[in-house]
């Protein structure tokens, strides 16, 4: 049988993949406090076992957990669902987690209405499309009796928009995952390669003064105001740190500075403060941090303390707390591995791409944490995907998948699978 058969039995699979994508989407898996997991296993499990997959609920401890610093509820179900053959082994794994709504929606996050052929719902492109793609090309090939060149396995993981400890860390960890990679989430519809993402480090600067009436400042030491040294040693160190570029190319999205990634250094939030007529005794301050695989975190983590220290000798603050978060590490992608070369072929089959533009992104993800945990094995991982780089929707209020973006990239998938 040719792909071209089994494209065409992906086209006539478009009903399903619709179906499936709307109960996947009906859940509402948002984090925090992600407590309906299970749920959604409850929905895809019984799926996977229809195209001939064994199963496995795998759930992170709870002492993993606790190191997530948001107010989380329930068990963190992750699934395993695996197709063995005697062939070398493939890694698929998706995030079943997706982020808050908030602005204004018009049509309901979790409805998965369709409207001219836009599926709308909260997870539709990040990344709960691909959960359905995935298990429209295991429907597909199992219909059409195609043995995959792999043995599979997909990992369905937690808390992956949280960071700290997802789920896929945790099963990488502990040997579910092969080094080569099927990636379903940062791939694009267009002939884009991502090739790297940036790590994320979450700052917590907490100061102390001093409270008093206001109409007698000289009493108190001035939280918010005794926070400035710091902010402008910060500011400095930004200044630096935005100028260092990696190796690693970037896409020419509108207002990039550099034709290379570049480190992201973000003041982003400051409370301090509860009535105009008290001065303040504490002020908290949050960096966001996004560094290059050329950093060392431990540079990282080193230079803003020492900022920080350095704006401390410059004020009157009694104390300065400082709690450090690592969201993410920073990962890199062979461009030339055999699984991007093999991912490239199912697009031109697909979409009869022909030249591809490479780079890297300063967003974060879970992949850093799957390649640190299968050290020293070099990841091989092809990226796939339903962003569309003119339109990114991912986080966006009325996020929504194009149909025929859902089913282009079930072909590709089957494609990788089995051709």
């Amino acid at each position: 049988m040719s792909y071209q058969d089994a494209f065409s039995a992906v086209e006539k699979n478009e009903d399903y993949l619709i179906d499936i994508l709307q109960k996947i989407i009906a859940v509402d898996t948002t984090v925090p406090p992600g407590e309906n997991y299970g749920k959604l296993v409850d929905i895809v499990e019984p799926e996977f076992k229809k195209f001939g997959y064994t199963t496995e609920r795998v759930i992170v401890p709870e002492e993993k957990v606790k190191q997530i610093p948001w107010d989380l509820k329930g068990e963190r179900v992750n699934l395993v669902a695996s197709l063995k053959n005697s062939k070398p082994k493939v890694s698929a794994y998706a995030h079943m987690d997706v982020v808050p709504v908030d602005d204004k929606w018009t049509q309901d996050p979790f409805g998965g209405k369709v409207i001219d052929g836009k599926l709308y719902g909260r997870g539709t492109v990040d990344m709960k499309g691909s959960i359905a793609a995935y298990l429209g090309a295991a429907k597909v090939l199992s219909d059409l009796g195609i043995e995959p060149q792999y043995s599979l396995n997909c990992c369905l993981c937690t808390d992956e928009e949280l960071g700290v400890y997802p789920g896929a860390r945790y099963l990488a960890e502990e040997g579910y995952f092969s080094n080569h990679l099927m990636w379903l989430e940062l791939g694009a519809m267009e002939p884009i390669v991502t090739i790297g993402a940036a790590g994320s480090i979450r700052i917590d600067v907490k100061t102390f003064g001093k409270s008093c009436h206001s109409g007698m400042n000289y009493m108190g030491i001035n939280a918010i105001e005794e926070l400035v040294p710091m902010l402008n040693e910060l500011m400095t160190l930004k200044r630096q740190v935005e100028q260092r570029l990696s190796r690693i190319p970037t896409f020419p999205l509108p207002g990039v500075p550099y034709d290379k990634m570049s480190p992201m250094f973000n003041l982003n939030i400051i409370n301090g403060g509860s009535k105009d007529n008290i001065v303040p005794a504490e002020c908290d301050l949050t960096i966001n941090r996004r560094y290059i695989v050329d950093e060392r975190y431990e540079d990282v983590i080193s230079e803003i303390e020492a900022a920080v220290e350095r704006g401390r000798k410059n004020s009157k603050l009694l104390d300065v707390k400082i709690n450090i978060v690592h969201s993410y590490p920073p990962v890199e992608i062979d461009p030339d591995n055999p699984a991007v070369k093999k991912m490239l072929a199912g697009k031109k089959a697909v979409k009869g791409y022909e030249e591809f533009l490479y780079g890297g992104i300063t967003g974060s993800t879970d992949l850093g944490f799957v390649a640190e945990a299968l050290k020293p094995q070099k990841i091989e991982a092809a990226g796939f995907g339903l962003v569309r780089a003119t339109n990114i929707l991912a986080h966006a209020a009325d996020e929504f998948v194009y149909v025929e973006d859902l089913v282009d990239m079930t072909k590709e998938l089957v494609h990788y699978m089995a051709f």
